[in-house]
């Protein structure tokens, strides 16, 4: 029975992990500065 338990809390644990991956990764993006759609000005070298 402690061996159906422990298996339990693996898939408990892992899940928690990849839960705080994914919130951690939520926020990085919320917080970083969106550069999508943003082209620099792209001024031609005049010569």
């Amino acid at each position: 029975m402690s061996t159906v338990l422990g298996f339990f809390g693996l898939i408990i644990y892992i899940a928690c992990v990849i839960a705080l991956a994914a919130g951690i990764t939520w926020l990085v993006v919320k917080i970083s500065p969106a550069t999508v759609g943003k082209k620099p000005d792209a001024k031609s070298p005049s010569q």
